[in-house]
């Protein structure tokens, strides 16, 4: 399965257009609505297996407390906490008109599992997914992702509205008080793919008389810290010294063979390499809640 083209209609054109640049609305022909369906969230939440931190829901006051839907449960005689409750997630949503959010959905859904592998090996990034059901109405904050985003709408539609990027590479992911001008201004309706990228603040609202439900695939990058843990990773290998050393002769030359392996091994570490090499390990640290 092609899931790459079913999101991405002319990839050269996002590259070499639109990536890092200026936000755009994709068209695909054959757009991968069934990725993930109402009648695949109706599953997961009867299924009774779901756990927190997967699932987050969220009204205009913030996020809902885990309490309010997820039961304790005994099992083999212990109390089990965190397991979410279908009936009590279905009650939020309709009577106080709840967004759900699914986490990490590509790490337990085999078919977002195979696009979101299938982004990242066209790419060459870590690729993560999320789903949203939102009901009409509410507007969610203005606000900057760490990686760039592919909204695959899944049915329903949504308003968004895109802002320039971050002016240098001090930004943090977090909410935007002062985005800017809209530089984009859309609706993004049932097949539809709207590209924001990394950085660009952005909100979105969804229209219409029904929810709306989306799939964002997030587009991780490497930052700073991914490429000091990978470096850190790479200039310690194939060193062995010994734990303690018996005198200050032995200290010293020690620390002398350490300096000189580690001079060997960074100066054999070529910049790009680095980069490649922290890409598939650029997890976000933001909390989701």
């Amino acid at each position: 399965m092609d899931w790459f083209g079913r999101c991405v209609p002319d990839a050269d054109a996002l590259l070499s257009t639109y990536w890092r640049r200026t936000p755009a609305v994709l068209r695909p022909a054959d757009p991968p609505v069934d990725v993930f369906t109402r009648a695949d969230l109706d599953a997961v939440l009867d299924a009774g297996l779901l756990r927190v931190p997967y699932l987050g829901l969220y009204t205009a006051h913030g996020q809902i407390p885990d309490e309010r839907f997820c039961p304790r449960r005994v099992v083999t005689g212990r109390p089990m906490d965190g397991y979410v409750d279908g009936r009590a997630v279905r009650d939020l949503v309709r009577d106080e008109r709840a967004t759900l959010q699914l986490r990490y959905i590509n790490q337990w859904q085999p078919r977002v599992r195979a696009l979101t592998e299938d982004v990242a090996a066209r790419l060459g990034r870590l690729v993560e997914a999320f789903y949203f059901l939102s009901q009409p109405g509410r507007r969610g904050p203005v606000h900057r992702d760490d990686g760039d985003l592919l909204a695959l709408q899944l049915g329903g539609a949504k308003h968004w509205q895109v802002y320039p990027g971050p002016a240098d590479g001090h930004w943090e992911p977090v909410r935007a008080d002062e985005p800017g001008p809209v530089v984009l201004d859309t609706v993004l309706r049932t097949g539809e793919v709207l590209y924001v990228p990394r950085g660009f603040a952005h909100t979105a609202a969804a229209v219409g008389d029904e929810p709306s439900a989306h799939l964002t695939v997030v587009v991780r990058e490497a930052g700073t810290d991914h490429l000091r843990e990978r470096l850190m990773e790479r200039i310690v290998e194939g060193l062995a010294l010994p734990g303690r050393p018996l005198d200050d002769d032995a200290l010293h030359a020690t620390a002398a063979r350490l300096l000189g392996h580690l001079r060997e091994r960074i100066a054999a570490i070529d910049p790009g390499e680095l980069v490649e090499s922290a890409r598939p390990h650029a997890f976000s640290s933001r909390s989701t809640a």
